[in-house]
């Protein structure tokens, strides 16, 4: 099954509310600063996967407003 335009939009909406849960966490102190870096790194890669297969459908991630 490929993936469409809008489930890719969809995950990438969930990495990067995973990687703003992690952030407060670390602002709240539940994790340490290298806790949440290390946690967050799996999300970030999966953003930049996200970006681009989205790129090869024809849509560019940096010039989207809702996630810049």
């Amino acid at each position: 099954m490929e993936e469409t335009v809008e489930d890719l939009e969809e995950e990438l909406q969930k990495a990067l509310a995973q990687i703003d849960t992690i952030a407060a966490k670390v602002q709240r102190k539940e994790l340490d600063t290298f806790e949440g870096f290390m946690e967050s790194e799996k999300y970030k890669n999966r953003v930049v996967e996200i970006g681009y297969k989205l790129k090869e459908l024809g849509v560019d991630i940096t010039t989207i407003s809702d996630y810049n």
